[in-house]
């Protein structure tokens, strides 16, 4: 059978192993230059910072097992464990997802335009794939603009899927001249000034030889300045000054992420669209009894390998 998965974040890139270990022939289509998705890593002069996901924790059995082998392979480390244990990547996260594409067939560069049963899967370059099946891993807003312009019958259950909304996020990266001293541990997330979510220093990290700072700005306040990105960037700044005092600035850059973090998430593992063989996963599709009922790097390792399962499943 072949399964083309559209986007190269964690679940798509779980999903994808999944189904190529159970001997199914699998394509991964990436519009980005790289995979990863929020497993993001910028390199800035000597250093790099996380933009995305800077830390993962871990609380099902079968991620443990797979955080274990990324441990013996040197991709990450325990960063702290207060009150619970928080993983980094030990030169960033983005290498855990190339880790993860290694040995898969994966298109860069290409974006989907359009889905339909007749023509498969549209790339914007006009070339056309076609699959037995599709995983669409895309946040569910874009997912959902995707499938409306595409030839699909879709019914009032899939309709509902541009109900979810979903928060922004800046991360405002800021090369320091010397290094400070960041919380305990490298982060800082509560006391801060309003606006702002939380503050990590990527070389308290251990994978930056520079000081760099990544500013996580709140969901309400990215909406908010979205639109302004230079005035975004200095107000950033400012606010990071007024919690860390003289800061030396090398260099300043800014990440906008349109959807970041779900209001409200799907509670079940993925969704089947209930008149094509499409499928929908990501780190917004979690487990009914998810404890944390947030989305994070977890529920997206979770969501893909559940997909992949059923999709083998229903072939067999």
């Amino acid at each position: 059978m072949k399964i083309g998965v559209i986007g190269a974040g964690m679940s798509g890139l779980m999903a994808a192993r999944t189904l190529q270990a159970a001997g199914h022939d699998v394509e991964v289509i990436e519009k980005g230059k790289s995979v990863g998705g929020r497993l993001a890593t910028r390199r800035i002069n000597d250093g790099q910072a996380d933009h995305g996901a800077v830390y993962f924790t871990v609380r099902s059995d079968h991620f443990k097992h797979e955080v274990k082998e990324w441990e013996s392979a040197g991709l990450v480390n325990e960063w702290f464990a207060d009150p619970y244990p928080r993983y980094a990547g030990t030169n960033g996260m983005n290498k855990i997802a190339k880790y993860l594409a290694r040995d898969l067939n994966v298109r860069l560069n290409e974006k989907v335009v359009s889905l339909s049963p007749e023509d498969g899967v549209t790339l914007s370059a006009s070339d056309q794939l076609n699959y037995d099946a599709v995983i669409l891993t895309a946040p569910l807003p874009q997912a959902a603009d995707l499938l409306e312009s595409s030839t699909l019958s879709l019914t009032a259950a899939d309709k509902k899927l541009r109900e979810h909304i979903f928060e922004p996020a800046f991360v405002g990266l800021i090369e320091l001249e010397k290094n400070i001293q960041v919380g305990e541990y490298g982060l800082l997330d509560e006391e801060l000034p309003e606006g702002v979510l939380k503050i990590v220093n990527n070389a308290d990290k251990g994978m930056s030889e520079s000081s760099i700072l990544s500013v996580y700005m709140t969901g309400d306040w990215s909406e908010a300045w979205f639109d302004r990105e230079e005035e975004a960037l200095s107000e950033i700044l400012r606010l990071t000054n007024q919690q860390l005092e003289g800061l030396e600035v090398t260099s300043k850059q800014l990440k906008r992420w349109r959807y970041a973090q779900a209001k409200q998430v799907f509670n079940a593992p993925f969704y089947k669209l209930e008149n094509h063989p499409v499928w929908l996963c990501g780190d917004t599709f979690l487990e009914p009894d998810d404890p944390s009922g947030r989305t994070r790097v977890e529920s997206a390792y979770i969501s893909g390998i559940s997909v992949a399962n059923q999709i083998a499943k229903s072939i067999n």
